[in-house]
């Protein structure tokens, strides 16, 4: 609040933040002020001074919003530099260069990463107290995975899970790991490259403020990299091709191709089997 002598000026905190908001709000309450001279005026010529202060308002008002104008302009710069400045302090995500090692996650897990995936396995040996040797010994063992995208993005702990199964029961610690196993090797062409393609359906995890994180590449796109280079060197020397888009599998249509693959190599063995007996 700042005091006239003639009025009292309140402002409910004019605010800035830079990029975002501007707050301006006054008013002003006349206490005490002297009129003496305007009441030995008429009514219409009072009419007349009010509509001309009035007028003086208004062209206040105008430059007050001329300038909030120019502020709206120049707020858009200062957001555009701040989502430039979070892209670029985007961290390097952390990864096991597609080995598995021992994690910090509580329980005994191991993990392997890269720049897109991340996989984490447990085995759990549950324990009963044994009456007759007096120790704890293992009756079961329970088995959990989990695949995720590893996302860069530093508000993602794990990134958006792909699969997993938690606490799957084994009586015997031999067909748990056989389990697990065949989990390792359902997804092992995940851990191939060290960046490997990013599905469509997961790049909202590696672009900030709509650009695509520096050494990443969206599945599908690569392909018309190579066509935009192939057509442009096509051009510049003096002909043009335009060569068929080849699709490239998803994520499931990878692992599916793998079991009919492994399908397929167990087939020929039962049929050499048959033939053999027969030849006897």
């Amino acid at each position: 609040m700042e005091e006239n002598k003639d009025y009292r000026a309140y402002r409910y905190g004019d605010k800035l933040t830079p990029g975002r908001d501007l707050e301006i709000k006054h008013s002003i309450r006349c206490e005490n002020m002297d009129i003496s001279a305007l009441v030995k005026q008429d009514q219409e010529t009072l009419q007349t001074m009010r509509r001309d202060s009035i007028d003086s308002e208004q062209k206040a008002f105008d430059i007050v919003v001329a300038a909030a104008n120019q502020w709206e302009q120049q707020a858009a710069v200062t957001q555009a530099i701040d989502q430039a400045l979070e892209y670029l302090r985007i961290p390097e995500v952390k990864h096991t260069a597609n080995r598995w090692q021992g994690c910090q996650r509580d329980g005994g897990w191991d993990e392997i990463s890269n720049r897109v995936y991340k996989m984490s396995s447990q085995i759990r040996e549950v324990t009963k107290y044994n009456k007759e040797t007096k120790e704890m010994e293992p009756v079961s063992w329970d088995v959990s995975w989990d695949l995720y995208v590893q996302s860069p993005k530093q508000r993602y702990k794990y990134g958006e899970k792909i699969a997993g199964q938690k606490d799957k029961h084994y009586k015997d610690k031999a067909a748990a790991e056989k389990y697990l196993e065949g989990r390792k090797k359902a997804y092992s062409h995940l851990f191939e490259e060290i960046s490997p393609l990013v599905p469509e359906e997961y790049a909202h995890h590696f672009t900030v403020n709509g650009v695509l994180l520096p050494g990443y590449t969206i599945e599908g796109q690569e392909q018309e990299k190579k066509m935009a280079g192939h057509t442009t060197a096509s051009i510049s020397e003096g002909g043009i091709s335009a060569p068929g888009k080849e699709e490239k599998p998803s994520v499931l249509g990878k692992l599916s191709a793998v079991k009919v693959q492994e399908k397929a190599g167990k087939e020929p063995k039962a049929a050499n089997k048959r033939k053999e007996d027969m030849q006897i």
